[in-house]
């Protein structure tokens, strides 16, 4: 798929997951796709799996905008904990976009603690509580990080294992040409 389709994808509302060899473009087309939302007065959640990957897109880690922290899983209690915190409440409630790059280092875990807390702040049953979801990132270049010693279920490893990633009805926009070697994004 080329970046101009990907981008129209994108503006059509749906939930996306783009991905691509490095050097596709997939950084380029969520800065286009962000400054298609501030034109039309839409603030999206900007965030990646990483402090480095996020200052890369504008944004902050997942971990830290949905208040996991280090936690990779939630109990209920967990939550209500979470929804005493005024600020979540604003934060999670104004949100409309939630992008999410280096998709492939979030455990399928954290990824549906995601999905619960933002379904209980925003009242909504819908994956994500209906925010349109963009995640981006390449399988194939970085695992999900696990703690020192932690089992990993081969079965269960990998973000597309999260019980949401099904519910989001993903449309995949992958990109195929390359663009890092020539300098030109499309």
């Amino acid at each position: 798929m080329k970046q101009g389709v990907a981008l129209g994808v994108m503006q059509s509302g749906k939930n996306i997951f783009l991905t691509g060899q490095a050097g596709s473009g997939k950084t380029y087309i969520l800065n286009k796709y962000v400054d298609y939302l501030r034109a039309r007065e839409i603030e999206p959640t900007i965030t990646a799996s990483t402090g480095i990957a996020a200052t890369h897109i504008g944004g902050v880690t997942i971990h830290s905008w949905a208040a996991t922290g280090i936690k990779s899983e939630l109990s209920d209690y967990d939550i209500e904990i979470l929804q005493e915190k005024q600020y979540l409440w604003k934060r999670f409630e104004s949100a409309k976009v939630l992008i999410l790059d280096e998709i492939s280092m979030i455990s399928p875990e954290h990824l549906d603690s995601i999905d619960r807390i933002l379904r209980a702040f925003r009242f909504n049953a819908k994956p994500f509580g209906g925010l349109q979801v963009i995640f981006s990132g390449d399988f194939f270049q970085l695992p999900p990080v696990k703690k020192r010693g932690e089992h990993v279920d081969p079965e269960k490893r990998y973000a597309w294992h999260a019980d949401v990633w099904q519910k989001l009805d993903l449309t995949i926009c992958y990109l195929e040409e390359q663009h890092r070697q020539s300098g030109k994004s499309r």
